[in-house]
């Protein structure tokens, strides 16, 4: 799994750079953004929304994937408007189809576009999101994706004054 880094800023003491955080980059199915409306305080799909409004995930889209999140979404403008203002854009340049159900394969072209680490689902069953990997890109359900010991490092990982 690739890391990307998320800036640096000189360190004062030696004049060297330093890492400040990693990110993970990760496309999430619409089905997720449903799940995370849903009042639960042990709601999987919510705590990835927050990872993401605190910046320790990149969520990426395409306007395709925007239409869909907007169609699912109707009935939850606020949870709508955050998702459209934490997510990168994703301009796939190549359609593919290697899912049954069409519609998914939009998630599958902007994880591969934008070489994300998971693509977080789900909708696991056959002709869906049915294989473990798309290129080098991990499919895992919500539970999975916090389960990661990645991803529980970002949860203990302190918010840095902006």
């Amino acid at each position: 799994m690739k890391k990307r880094l998320r800036s640096w800023k000189p360190d004062a003491a030696n004049s060297l750079y330093t890492v400040r955080a990693l990110t993970l980059k990760a496309v999430l199915d619409t089905c997720v953004l449903k799940l995370a409306t849903l009042p639960n305080p042990n709601n999987a799909a919510a705590l990835i929304v927050a990872l993401a409004a605190r910046e320790r995930i990149e969520l990426w889209a395409s306007p395709a994937m925007l239409d869909e999140y907007a169609t699912v979404l109707t009935e939850e403008p606020e949870v709508l408007a955050l998702i459209q203002s934490l997510v990168q854009p994703c301009y796939p340049l190549s359609p593919l189809c290697v899912i049954r159900h069409e519609p998914d394969n939009r998630f599958v072209e902007c994880a591969l576009a934008v070489n994300a680490d998971y693509l977080i689902t789900v909708n696991t069953a056959r002709g869906h999101f049915d294989r473990k990997f798309y290129g080098e890109t991990r499919v895992v359900t919500p539970g999975e994706f916090l389960n990661l010991a990645a991803v529980q490092a970002l949860f203990r990982t302190k918010d840095e004054p902006g």
